[in-house]
Parts: C-alpha cells; sequence; structure tokens
C-alpha cells in the first residue's frame, strides 16, 4: 500500500509518496494454478491427520490462552522486556514530519537491510535535493504503524531514484583479508595441542605406526 511520508531537513519540509519494492516489481513472477479435469481452477483445503475432515478456506485460526486455559483477545496482549517490564508503545510516524540525521556510510553498512522503499517527490526542498544528490546519507524514524521497536530507517539516493530502507543492526564483526586476531581467537584456533580430541592427523598416525 503507498503512503506519503513527510521529512524536515534544516527546519524545512519535504513531502514523499512512498512505494515498496520488492521482488515481483523488480523481476516480476509466476503463479502456478491447479485445475481439475474440467479446467476449473482448485482451492487449497487442508486434511484433518484422522481423514475425517477437510478443511477449506477460513476453518483455521490461532488462538491465545492464559495459563487457566482461557482464551485471549488479541486486543488484550501486551509486550514486555526480558525482565518482564511492559514496553512503551512508539506511535506512527505517518502524517507528521520526521527530523533527519546525516550519518556515515559505516553506519549504514553495519545494518542488514528488510524492506526498501522508493520515493517519488511531491514538495522536495532544494537543500534536500542537494544533499541527496551529493550522496549523503541521512537516518530518520519510520513506522508505518504504532509498535514497541524503534526500526532505523535510512534515507538516500542514486541518479535514479530516492530511497527509503528499513533495517537491523547487524550482529555480525566483519572479517577481512589480513586481519589481526584477537589472543582469545589464536587460543580457540589453536589445533596443536596433545589434547586435541579433533586432530586426526595425529590420531591416524598413531593407529597406522609401524614398528
Amino acid at each position: 500500500m503507498s503512503r506519503n511520508i513527510d521529512i524536515s531537513y534544516q527546519g524545512r519540509a519535504s513531502c514523499f509518496h512512498l512505494t515498496p519494492v520488492d521482488r515481483k516489481r523488480l523481476h516480476g513472477f509466476k503463479r502456478r494454478i491447479a485445475v481439475d479435469e474440467n479446467g476449473d481452477e482448485c482451492t487449497t483445503a487442508h486434511l484433518t491427520r484422522d481423514g475425517r475432515f477437510l478443511l477449506g478456506a477460513g476453518c483455521t485460526a490461532d488462538l491465545y490462552i492464559n495459563d487457566d486455559g482461557d482464551a485471549i483477545n488479541h486486543s488484550e496482549l501486551v509486550t514486555v522486556d526480558t525482565d518482564g517490564k511492559l514496553l512503551p508503545t512508539l506511535s506512527s510516524t505517518l502524517n507528521r514530519p520526521q527530523d533527519v540525521e546525516q550519518v556515515k556510510l559505516d553506519d549504514f553498512l553495519s545494518h542488514v537491510v528488510t524492506k526498501v522503499y522508493a520515493l517519488e517527490a511531491e514538495t522536495l526542498d532544494l537543500a534536500m535535493e542537494k544533499a541527496l544528490r551529493d550522496g549523503m546519507i541521512f537516518r530518520m524514524s519510520y513506522r508505518p504503524r504504532a509498535t514497541h521497536t524503534e526500526t532505523p530507517a535510512f534515507l538516500l539516493a542514486n541518479k535514479n531514484c530516492v530511497f527509503l530502507m528499513q533495517a537491523e543492526p547487524c550482529n555480525f564483526d566483519f572479517v577481512g583479508l589480513e586481519q589481526a586476531m584477537s589472543e582469545e581467537q589464536v587460543e580457540c584456533g589453536n589445533l596443536e595441542s596433545d589434547d586435541d580430541e579433533f586432530n586426526f592427523d595425529l590420531d591416524w598416525e598413531a593407529d597406522h605406526a609401524t614398528s
């Protein structure tokens, strides 16, 4: 679903029309349709394990229950942290200007992109346009609906379009050529100890030793 987002840069506002970008939009897609002997489209259904009942669309659903086995409405569910404390609800950022913060490329690369949106400017401030054209990367808040967690979003552009990218922090350390190893890593990777249970070469030599 398309939306509009408002962005404030240096006190001046810009408005963008936001459209999700996914694999289907980029490459198209195929849909396989199962038909019967008459050429009519078949519908998906589930057969119970005992084979007695056939469950069509809409016959199954998720159910939340408490410790007593009573059903709980979805509206009654709450989100808590690891200590059991209630998390505050963060309101949606739609329909109100969001400030942007310039970040470095390394800050952006330390995240994993989860969703991509193409932005079409309805009103674009000249300062914002120049900043994006110069390759600046901005971080901002983007929440299409109320939530309990803050999801980072980055604003950047190439010569063809402006993009908004939702992301999450990357929990993996970068590994590159000629990267120095810590003492702990060296000790963990040391395979020359006599009590190493995975030292297969020494075990083979012992088994095949000749007198």
